[in-house]
């Protein structure tokens, strides 16, 4: 019979082991297909998604009746100027999958899910997998976007850490805000690094040299990928709300157990105790 305190039913706290290493492996499979999934979306500049607006609307309005094609044409003509050729960037959603898993899986299980995924990555080439775009291997670490993987694991467990016992929408948003900007600023703090260390072993006088090719490093893995992070990670962490629920009820069923019933049972215990 359970002990009650202060008119109380308590919660048993108990977490299971199995559960939590299924989902490690679930996690690690997302992160996993989620390497080989390439988009190719436009450039994300502020003038390209301008164009591509304008482009979308444009071939949007073909499709309507000719009267309402040619009162829109009057009224916004400028939807319908020539625009310039739209730049596309092939975009992998590693950080938006890192967020969601750190969100519905929760610190440690989350961010460890990542860890085996970077692991996978060194030891996989061994076998024959390869998850990194660059292929992967030992010696990865010398790849300048190393610091975006490294940068993975802190994202997927500042959004566990900030959500873990909120689940309000404030919450969720600042998740997300910290997770991104933990992966983008550790990338970008690994690349000045990175850089750094090879202008002292090749000499001070080579430094200038670096400073274009780390402007356009840091362009191309973080200002064009990250207004696609911030809206992927919206939409993930939309659909992973519910699951939340599904992960607490299978690693601690006691405390998934919220129901209204349950409620209704305590209130009923503590009407008798008083």
């Amino acid at each position: 019979m359970r002990l009650l305190v202060a008119g109380r039913i308590p919660r048993i706290k108990r977490k299971s082991l199995a559960g939590q290493f299924v989902l490690v492996l679930i996690g690690l499979q997302m992160m996993f297909f989620t390497s080989f999934f390439a988009l190719d979306l436009p450039t994300g500049t502020g003038q390209n998604l301008l164009n591509t607006g304008r482009r979308t609307i444009s071939r949007a309005v073909r499709l309507m009746p000719k009267p309402t094609q040619e009162q829109l044409k009057k009224a916004h003509p400028d939807w319908f100027h020539q625009t310039k050729p739209i730049r596309t960037t092939v975009y992998t959603p590693l950080a938006p999958m890192a967020i969601f898993l750190g969100y519905v899986l929760g610190k440690p299980i989350g961010p460890i899910s990542v860890v085996l995924f970077l692991l996978l990555g060194f030891l996989g080439p061994l076998v024959g997998v390869n998850p990194f775009a660059g292929g992967g291997g030992l010696d990865y670490y010398l790849q300048p976007s190393f610091g975006y993987l490294i940068g993975l694991i802190a994202g997927s467990w500042i959004i566990g850490w900030v959500t873990e016992e909120r689940r309000t929408s404030l919450a969720q948003l600042g998740g997300l805000v910290g997770g991104l900007l933990s992966v983008h600023l550790t990338g970008l703090i690994y690349l000045l690094a990175s850089c750094l260390v090879l202008t002292v072993v090749q000499g001070v006088n080579n430094g200038p040299l670096w400073l274009p090719w780390v402007f356009e490093e840091a362009r191309n893995l973080s200002w064009y990928p990250l207004p696609y992070d911030v809206l992927f990670g919206f939409i993930l962490i939309g659909l992973g709300f519910p699951f939340r629920y599904l992960v607490n009820l299978l690693t601690a069923p006691d405390l998934a157990l919220k129901s209204r019933g349950d409620r209704i049972v305590q209130q009923n215990m503590e009407e008798i105790l008083n």
